[in-house]
């Protein structure tokens, strides 16, 4: 909710009356920041079904006599079920809203014939938001 509320935040400040376009030179960095968060946050809970997993419901087991296939992360991990998009879908935002975002405002920055300085500045961004993208990707691969 805060990624949306942030983003169009951003596009409505954009295109506002008193606006300006480039703007939208934040919006990669507030896509990665809440997808960074995001992303930390799935990791937080596949680290805790893992304990879950591999830690209480193995005692569950020997104290209850359940048989540890029959307890839930135990049964998921094991069976071919795997629901949602949503890690996904953030990432793809993020790549999004940051290709998007920078093509937009070097487009404008082009047309207008602006200086040297600029396009300097805007390789700069260009560059660090996608070091930063490249390294929330890597959180994708941190699963367990």
């Amino acid at each position: 909710m805060q990624l949306t509320v942030a983003l169009g935040a951003t596009v409505v400040g954009a295109f506002s009356a008193n606006g300006t376009y480039r703007l939208f030179t934040l919006a990669p960095l507030v896509a990665i920041y809440f997808t960074a968060l995001i992303l930390f946050s799935y990791r937080i809970h596949d680290v805790l079904a893992k304990y879950l997993r591999e830690q209480i419901e193995p005692e569950f087991e020997k104290a209850c006599g359940v048989p540890k296939a029959m307890e839930w992360e135990s049964w998921y991990k094991a069976s071919d079920l795997k629901v949602g998009i949503r890690r996904e879908f953030f990432v793809w935002e993020m790549w999004a809203v940051t290709l998007l975002s920078m093509a937009f405002v070097w487009y404008k920055d082009w047309s207008r014939g602006q200086g040297c300085a600029i396009f300097i500045a805007l390789g700069f961004a260009t560059a660090i938001y996608l070091v930063l993208t490249l390294w929330v990707m890597s959180l994708l691969r941190r699963r367990n």
